[in-house]
């Protein structure tokens, strides 16, 4: 009997437009929950590995940080992740994420996605803002998950935007550049 696949980790990329008053406020939330988004099941990369219902009630078992900033500051803590210092530019309105390495599976992307979706209430009205999870390092055309926020609301797509993904790999290529330049 052959053991499941391993998944292998992803690099992270979000995009998200919000004034400062917004950016402290989303920062200050309480983290969004699997459960609060009905639409995993059509994220069929990620539903393949969920375990169905089961899957969500795993996620939702853990205890969660008290806020987004908190489980953020989680994320740059684990050197694992690569993450560099989360960039929000009050001037372009822009918060930005890149997390060099995070889990392909399929459970911990529903614990690292779910407070990033979260933002999508925060963000400007008919922004292009988006999240991608891919597998940068190696180079493969897969993506597991890609994500539009407008309106209010986060919803997945079947692939990324050649501008998305191009702003994504700039972004990852200098976080990258950054944790090198770190380690001397």
């Amino acid at each position: 009997m052959s053991q499941p696949a391993v998944p292998q980790p992803l690099s992270l990329y979000a995009r998200f437009t919000l004034d400062l008053q917004r950016y402290q406020a989303y920062m200050d939330s309480a983290p969004a929950r699997p459960d609060e988004f009905g639409d995993w099941p059509a994220a069929s990369a990620l539903q393949a590995g969920l375990g169905g219902r089961r899957g969500h009630a795993e996620a939702l078992t853990d205890p969660q940080p008290a806020t987004v900033a908190e489980a953020i500051k989680a994320w740059r803590q684990d050197s694992w992740t690569g993450t560099p210092p989360v960039e929000y530019d009050e001037l372009r309105r822009e918060l930005r994420i890149a997390m060099l390495q995070v889990s392909g599976h399929p459970i911990e992307m529903l614990r690292v996605l779910s407070p990033l979706r979260g933002a999508a209430g925060f963000n400007d009205a008919g922004s292009d803002d988006f999240i991608l999870a891919f597998d940068f390092r190696r180079g493969r055309g897969e993506t597991p998950a890609y994500l539009r926020l407008s309106d209010g609301a986060s919803r997945f797509e079947r692939a990324p935007s050649a501008p998305h993904m191009d702003e994504a790999r700039r972004h990852l290529d200098r976080a990258e550049a950054y944790l090198r330049e770190r380690a001397g």
